[in-house]
């Protein structure tokens, strides 16, 4: 029961940031040039950059994993389930005038949906990761986890799962002593 209570509160909790974001970026002006709805969208030398990264990184993991030849049908097939598909045009996305006719629950149901297609792009990419493991030796399997271990660290740290939207690109300076406990 307080496992439902505690996730029942984190829902809300949610909900209650996304629409706090949301009315703070339907008070901000567009974003300059961009796609069919306003919106800010790379620039194809963008993404062919982010590409040339993404083969850098998945071609120095490879030669870290020392990948077999028997191996190689599992490396081939993981790196095309896991590799973003970029769509030719962007989903289309509500205008402000439209966003702003839908009623709170409309609003959630579309996050909602929106939460329903990164869960099963996410669980798709976690069944191919589990797929491409099973395949590695003990030795390989270490060196993936080491691997994917900094990969999460780096995120954390340039803010891409916290709070700081990338902005604090350092640690968090730590408070020097611990407050007092209240009496």
């Amino acid at each position: 029961m307080l496992n439902l209570k505690k996730h029942l509160m984190i829902g809300v909790a949610a909900a209650g940031i996304g629409l706090t974001a949301m009315s703070s970026f339907a008070q901000m002006p567009p974003a300059g040039p961009g796609g069919p709805d306003g919106r800010h969208m790379p620039t194809p030398e963008q993404i062919a950059k982010f590409e040339q990264h993404r083969a850098k990184r998945q071609a120095a993991l490879h030669d870290k994993l020392k990948i077999t030849a028997a191996q190689e049908g599992a490396w081939k097939t993981f790196t095309d389930k896991t590799t973003p598909q970029r769509p030719a045009t962007p989903p289309a996305r509500p205008d402000k005038d439209e966003w702003n006719k839908l009623t709170t629950p409309e609003r959630l149901d579309r996050h909602l949906d929106r939460m329903k297609q990164m869960e099963a792009r996410m669980t798709d990419h976690i069944a191919a990761t589990k797929e491409f493991y099973a395949v590695l030796s003990p030795e390989q399997q270490k060196v993936f986890d080491q691997e994917f271990r900094k990969m999460e660290e780096h995120r954390f740290k340039h803010g891409r799962f916290g709070d700081d939207h990338g902005r604090d690109h350092g640690k968090r300076d730590a408070p020097a002593t611990a407050p007092a406990p209240a009496k």
